[in-house]
């Protein structure tokens, strides 16, 4: 139930998939350009994690909120490394590995279906789920800032504006981001491309 899990999952899978497409080009000794749909996921695994990341240091930070309350010291750093390493991690990768210049505009709208398709899922899993907390802390609500029945619909509602709002706005940054990365790439390897012409010319 939590975006914590569901997010370090889509990570996993995109990085995995990362692995393959190096681990394939490496054999073959030729370079493959990433396919769309891959980068496509890249991104919004990047956005998820950083949604995960700033939730949990922003709004759950002081609320005694731990997906591990009551648990081994084990789980408890467990819960640290779904919020602290694997967003760092992933930043990480996208800094230094991925191709720059990958998004396109409207990228930061299409991941929006990423809260959006997880808000409607908590909503309809909360109508069959009993009140009580099951299992290893999983509860019918797993945040706070969802629970319709405490809290009333229009504060959720407030809540869930806000987060989409924050999801497209950490969208565009990345966007930027690669956008900048790209163009400054595009230069260094132009002006690289001169300087080796011109090295010729004076052989």
């Amino acid at each position: 139930s939590y975006f914590t899990i569901q997010s370090n999952i889509v990570c996993f899978f995109v990085m995995l998939c990362s692995i393959g497409h190096s681990f394939i080009s490496i054999r073959r000794k030729v370079y493959h350009s990433y396919a769309r749909v891959h980068l496509f996921l890249k991104g919004l695994a990047l956005v998820m994690i950083t949604i995960t990341f700033l939730t949990y240091n922003l709004v759950l930070t002081g609320t005694g909120f731990s997906m591990t309350t009551g648990f081994s010291a084990a789980l408890s750093l467990n819960d640290k490394i779904v919020h602290f390493i694997v967003p760092a991690l992933t930043w990480i990768e996208f800094l230094v590995f991925q191709p720059k210049g990958s998004f396109k505009f409207v990228d930061p709208l299409r991941w929006l279906l990423a809260p959006v398709l997880y808000f409607i899922f908590i909503m309809i899993k909360a109508r069959y789920v009993k009140p009580a907390t099951y299992g290893i802390g999983i509860k019918r609500y797993p945040y706070f800032f969802m629970d319709v029945e405490t809290y009333g619909p229009w504060y959720v509602i407030k809540y869930v504006f806000i987060f989409a709002m924050v999801t497209l706005i950490i969208g565009y940054i990345i966007r930027t981001i690669d956008f900048v990365l790209g163009m400054i790439y595009t230069k260094v390897q132009k002006f690289r491309i001169k300087r080796r012409a011109a090295r010729r010319k004076k052989c």
